[in-house]
């Protein structure tokens, strides 16, 4: 019989105490200190699931270099996506199926919002606005997109307040835990860790409680991929390859016919150095 599990994509960027790129790379300051924080967090979401009767949770570590999860500090039942590249990007994993729902820990607003905490797409470096079928999609659209196509409901979030507020509205009655509170792109109010690592414990068993509620919606393809890039030259370098599309001086299109052609793309778009050529 399989297990009863739940999936978990994790980012570093929406987590309590992370507020400036210092936190987000391994040379800069406080750097170890995030990753205990952001670990604690994905931590106490598993813990959280697993007095609610979940068996078995997979953990997609989607920041950075992959690798960022002290994965020595989490609990036995959980298993650990690392490293890259990943076919699904950050939802790698989804596809293996038997999953209640997913949450996204630690998440952040999209590139093109207005407000949010270490805001970006993807790439920060490369990228200033993604759509799907026309639509604009932050990394927790493309996301939800993906684990859709595999049946699963995206039921919970956690990061700053902005990020919450756009989570509500491209998934509404998502279950949302607020980290810290925004004041700029790289400052922001907050309280003590530990206590927002309770609340997300809070947060995972209110998601767990309502599985009813949740609904799937997977986008059906075929799959307009637009990403308009920060360098004038990648949308050139890309324009190369002939299931590209180059649409305008920075933009690039690409057509996938599901989530799984549109992951695999967005993942060696942004792994190729492409986008940044020197």
């Amino acid at each position: 019989m399989s297990k009863k599990r739940l999936y978990i994509s994790a980012d570093i960027e929406g987590v309590a105490g992370v507020v400036s790129g210092e936190h987000t790379t391994p040379a800069g300051f406080e750097y170890q200190q995030a990753r205990e924080w952001y670990t604690a967090e994905v931590a106490a979401a598993c813990e959280a699931a697993f007095e609610q009767g979940i068996e078995e949770v997979i953990v997609s570590d989607s920041h950075g270099n992959g690798q960022s999860l002290l994965i020595d500090k989490l609990p036995d039942q959980v298993q650990v996506i690392r490293s890259w590249p990943r076919p699904l990007c950050m939802m790698e994993g989804v596809e293996l199926g038997g999953f209640v729902g997913a949450m996204l820990i630690g998440y952040h607003s999209g590139v093109s919002d207005m407000k949010g905490v270490l805001a970006h797409t993807l790439h920060g470096g490369a990228i200033s606005e993604v759509r799907l079928n026309g639509k604009v999609a932050s990394e927790t659209v493309i996301s939800a997109a993906t684990a859709a196509h595999f049946g699963v409901p995206l039921i919970m979030v956690s990061g700053c307040d902005a990020y919450i507020e756009h989570a509500d509205k491209v998934l509404p009655g998502v279950e949302g835990v607020v980290t810290k509170w925004t004041s700029s792109m790289t400052c922001a109010r907050m309280i003590k860790p530990s206590l927002v690592q309770a609340k997300i414990a809070e947060g995972v068993t209110a998601a767990l409680s309502r599985l009813d509620s949740f609904t799937v919606q997977p986008l059906q393809g075929p799959i307009e991929t637009d990403i308009v890039l920060l360098s004038r030259r990648g949308a050139e370098l890309m324009d190369y390859l002939p299931n590209v599309e180059r649409t305008n001086s920075h933009t690039i299109r690409f057509v996938g016919k599901d989530m799984v052609e549109v992951s695999s793309f967005l993942q060696f778009a942004i792994s190729s150095g492409a986008l940044t050529p020197k």
